[in-house]
């Protein structure tokens, strides 16, 4: 089971200190990244002779792997207790990881093919022919920067939140802080700050229903490639994100499409976490009525 990890920690925190020491361990090695790229990231740019998008690609792998490393660091040396424990205990854990891309590049199609429907976004160009290997390292980026919000929230936050409350708190709590650190993105409206919560619902519900969290890096992942660099949108408030293989632009109302914000900032995203939401429940339901599984 996802929370069952916490269990095995040996430091006991009361539940009104965890999220303000969640805050201090994100910000931390948060700027701990950020320092070790402005280390390296003069050195990067002469000695490799590398554009300016290319660094900012090398920006997000580096800060987000320093996240990853600090948060392991701070489970296996300070809480003392192994480093599967925060949810990466699959057995199979390339199966589980690939599943959930599927189910992120799904979800991000399903908004768009409603919205293309709607007459809402328009293709503006496609970039197939001018994808360089630089895309390669887009993803990479990616896939780190997932890594580093699931291991941090869904990994550690929920589970220890758990343990010292209980797991419907601990998701809505967690989900909120997932929304409260996008406040300060582009396009920011009351709708747009809801689907972060219900995108943190979604996320943690699934992680729940595997028990495990390789899954929901798969779809955190697919999620925002998709999003940014399959589809061109805006990802959270973010325009720019390197090279997309089409550009989409946005046509319809704010209210549908997301505006500055981008699509996760829209009533279709908002029908299609719902309905993501009301299946996880589902077959979470399904699953407790059945003889315990390993996943």
């Amino acid at each position: 089971m996802l929370f069952a990890g916490a269990g095995a920690s040996r430091l006991k925190i009361k539940v009104y200190m965890l999220v303000p020491l969640y805050f201090v361990l994100w910000m931390g090695s948060l700027t701990a990244g950020r320092l070790f790229f402005f280390a390296v990231s003069s050195g990067l740019s002469q000695a490799l002779g590398v554009d300016e998008a290319t660094v900012q690609a090398f920006r997000k792998i580096m800060v987000c792997a320093i996240q990853v490393v600090l948060f392991s660091l701070w489970i296996v040396l300070i809480e003392k207790r192994p480093l599967k424990s925060a949810g990466l205990h699959a057995v199979k854990p390339l199966k589980a990881y690939w599943t959930g891309v599927l189910i992120g590049f799904c979800a991000i199609s399903a908004v768009t093919a409603i919205l293309l429907g709607m007459d809402m976004v328009q293709v503006e160009a496609s970039h197939l022919a001018s994808i360089t290997p630089l895309a390669a390292v887009i993803a990479l980026g990616w896939i780190v920067q997932s890594a580093a919000e699931e291991v941090a929230v869904r990994g550690w936050l929920i589970p220890v939140l758990a343990k010292e409350s209980s797991p419907a708190f601990a998701i809505l709590l967690s989900s909120v802080i997932f929304g409260f650190f996008h406040l300060f993105s582009a396009g920011v409206t009351v709708l747009s700050f809801t689907n972060l919560i219900l995108s943190g619902v979604f996320f943690a519900g699934y992680a729940i229903l595997t028990k495990h969290i390789w899954g929901v890096c798969g779809m955190h992942f697919a999620w925002n490639v998709t999003l940014g660099n399959v589809y061109g949108f805006p990802v959270s408030g973010f325009p720019d994100n390197g090279q997309s293989l089409v550009k989409l632009s946005q046509t319809g109302p704010v209210m549908f499409t997301g505006g500055a914000f981008g699509p996760e900032g829209g009533a279709v995203t908002t029908l299609v976490l719902l309905l993501g939401i009301i299946i996880v429940i589902k077959l979470w339901h399904k699953q407790q009525a059945l003889p315990d599984s390993t996943n």
